[in-house]
């Protein structure tokens, strides 16, 4: 008996339902249940009642579509990449990478994070549409529940933020806050939205390193809250990512020094773009800010990442983006 679905569109494993620990809409792959205004279920038997799925690209669900092509074969399946190439596949050992790459095949279409993920996953999958999506930006409801830290007075240098797999360069972001500080001795530093897992890592460098402090992750509004009071962010993590860092600063007129590795860095931030282990130029980048130079115009940088976070990230435009995956994937079936 055919199986008749009961709906056009479902998201399901990954990222639970859209909704942060203050009840506002998060600002992650579970955003696009809020732009797509579709249902997050958990179970493979509740995807075939679909006509189609969206599901993140975790390792943890490796051979997934396969499976799933070979009992619903009706499904219209969506993967969504989520993890970074360099932390996630580069990783694996050359059977795990071979049984991902494997499964992939049976997708009818990717949602990439970037444009660089977007050519991975377009030579892995030739056969398949890819586009490259981005992380859709919650603009209004940042706008509604945080415009207000805005105005907040700037006293901090921020350092990084607390990703599980960023950590592997914050000694670089010490680095510079530390040959900022012997120019600038007022200066404080603070490691950003810092999570259990990497206390005791940032814990080592606060005690070395005189007037470094730790946010220890509690809740989106005291994080953003604390990054509104930056006079800037240095963020050089060496890993493919889009950047979420980025886009909360731009929503909250804080400028970032950042690797050229992020997308939104390049995007958001291109004059204060840097290559992760480039500290001079980190260090004249953040001088200058500090010394208000003539070359910096921070309402020009700022009005430029602020206008295109809402021009490219905004949730109509990533609805724009999702839509043209579809027709792509039509007129391949056509």
């Amino acid at each position: 008996m055919a199986v008749r679905a009961v709906g056009e569109l479902a998201q399901f494993f990954g990222d639970k339902p859209g909704i942060n620990e203050d009840g506002i809409m998060a600002y992650d792959n579970s955003a696009w249940q809020w732009v797509l205004d579709i249902p997050f279920i958990t179970r493979i038997e509740e995807a075939s009642l679909y006509s189609k799925t969206i599901r993140t690209l975790w390792l943890e669900s490796t051979g997934w579509s396969k499976a799933i092509r070979d009992r619903w074969p009706h499904l219209i399946q969506i993967g969504l990449s989520d993890h970074p190439l360099s932390t996630h596949i580069s990783k694996l050992s050359a059977e795990k990478q071979a049984a991902y790459i494997s499964d992939l095949q049976y997708l009818d279409g990717i949602m990439a994070l970037s444009e660089e993920e977007k050519e991975w996953y377009s030579v892995a999958c030739p056969a398949i549409p890819v586009v490259s999506t981005g992380l859709p930006f919650p603009y209004a409801s940042y706008e509604e529940h945080f415009a207000k830290f805005r105005d907040k007075e700037k006293k901090y240098i921020g350092l990084g933020v607390g990703a599980s797999d960023n950590d592997r360069n914050f000694v670089s972001s010490v680095m510079a806050f530390q040959k900022l500080k012997l120019l600038n001795p007022e200066l404080q530093g603070v490691f950003l939205s810092i999570p259990d897992q990497l206390v005791p890592q940032c814990a080592y460098w606060a005690d070395r390193v005189e007037g470094i402090y730790i946010h220890k992750r509690t809740n989106m509004s005291d994080y953003l809250e604390l990054l509104a009071q930056c006079k800037f962010v240095i963020n050089l993590a060496d890993r493919n990512t889009p950047g979420r860092l980025q886009g909360e600063a731009a929503f909250l007129g804080v400028p970032v020094i950042g690797s050229d590795r992020l997308e939104l860095q390049r995007t958001l931030f291109p004059t204060l773009a840097v290559r992760p282990y480039e500290l001079e130029r980190v260090v004249s980048l953040g001088q200058a800010i500090l010394d208000n130079n003539p070359t910096w115009d921070p309402e020009y940088i700022i009005s430029f990442a602020q206008r295109n976070l809402k021009e490219n990230y905004d949730l109509d435009v990533s609805k724009e983006k999702f839509n043209h995956l579809l027709d792509l994937i039509k007129e391949k079936g056509a």
